[in-house]
This record gives structure tokens, sequence and C-alpha cells, in this order.
């Protein structure tokens, strides 16, 4: 409450199921599911849906527009998911590896049919870091797969990724946005636009 008036608090993902976390990946109590349920747009219905559903709790009265625009959205993303998935058809799926910073695809890896090879961090969180042996084990992930490249999110430090594809041959791919947009002459200013970007990003450098 704040100067009388009541505020609806809502959580976007309520309802959502957390993926089944593979080894390799977080299992501590710090770590109790993956939350970038929103690189995958099918997720994100669910996501406007609570939006929608607390909006009109909260003003009964513009319950039609909460939903038409809320039906607009959906349009929109089903279209996105259709748009992505069409995209990577055009790339192999002897190709479809992953190398990241830190465990922040997994939704998008399940739903598009891509392979997480490792991460530099694995962790939820880019603020986390690696032991020597976990990088180790990396470095042999990436051999034995024959996984392309190392991708970065933005204002991601390379430092770590530049020194293992020199040392193994792999590209470093910087850019991707995951957890925020761009500025809006950037190429990535809305939801929408920053998957579409990553997915031609990734494409391009696994083809």
């Amino acid at each position: 409450e704040n100067a009388g008036n009541k505020y609806l608090m809502l959580e976007a993902s309520k309802g959502l199921p957390s993926r089944a976390l593979k080894p390799g990946e977080p299992h501590d109590a710090d770590n109790p599911g993956d939350p970038h349920f929103w690189l995958d747009p099918t997720q994100v219905v669910k996501y406007v849906e609570n939006i929608r559903d607390g909006l009109t709790q909260a003003d009964p009265a513009g319950a039609a527009t909460y939903k038409a625009n809320a039906d607009a959205y959906i349009t929109k993303l089903n279209a996105l998911d259709a748009k992505i998935q069409a995209t990577i058809d055009a790339l192999p799926a002897a190709k479809r590896k992953l190398v990241t910073d830190h465990d922040t695809f997994g939704y998008y890896a399940d739903r598009y049919g891509f392979e997480i090879v490792g991460m530099l961090v694995p962790s939820f969180s880019s603020a986390d870091s690696s032991t020597a042996q976990q990088l180790a084990a990396l470095i042999d992930q990436i051999k034995t797969s024959r996984a392309q490249a190392i991708f970065l999110e933005q204002n991601d430090n390379p430092q770590v990724a530049e020194q293992i594809a020199k040392d193994i041959g792999v590209r470093v791919v910087t850019g991707l946005y995951t957890h925020s947009t761009s500025d809006a002459n950037g190429p990535a200013p809305t939801y929408l636009q920053m998957l579409e970007y990553d997915t031609q990003l990734i494409v391009e450098v696994l083809r």
C-alpha cells in the first residue's frame, strides 16, 4: 500500500514449469530452476496471459482492451516462433550446438533443437565464475562435440572465451541480447526483434 493506494503484484511466469536440468547444469539450493523462460516465445504467451489477467483484476473496466491487446501480442509471439523455426530449419541438426557464457539458452535450445555443449560459467548468473577444472572440462566438451563457436552476450567479458578460442581454434561471437534489448537505434530494440536478431546471428555463424 502506498499513499492509500493498493498495487497488485503478479508473477509473469506463474504457472510455467521449470525445464528439467541436464547433467552439468547447476542443481544446488541457490539455483532452484532456470528462470530464462522468455527465450522461448511460446512460454511468453503465459506471461502475456498472466499480465492480462492481473490488469483485468486491477481494472475490470478495461478488460476488453487488455484482452484485445493480449490477443494481438500472442499472435505476434506465435508468428515469431514460426519465423524462428523456419530460420533454424536451414541449419543442419548436426550444427545446432551452443557454447555460451552462462546457462541462458536452455528453453531456447529445447524449443528449437539445439544442444547446449557447455558454458563458460556453469550457473544461471553471469556474475559467478568457473574453476580451472570446469574450464578444462568445457574445452574437452567443445573438442568432442566439434562446436564451432562460443557465443557471448552484450557486456560479457570476452577474455576467457578468447583464450579458449585461441587454444582450440573456434570462433568467439559477441553481441547476443538476452536479458535486455538494444537502444532504439540498435539491432534489437524490442523483445520480438531481440529473439529474431539472436536467431539470425546464431544461424549465420553456425551455418
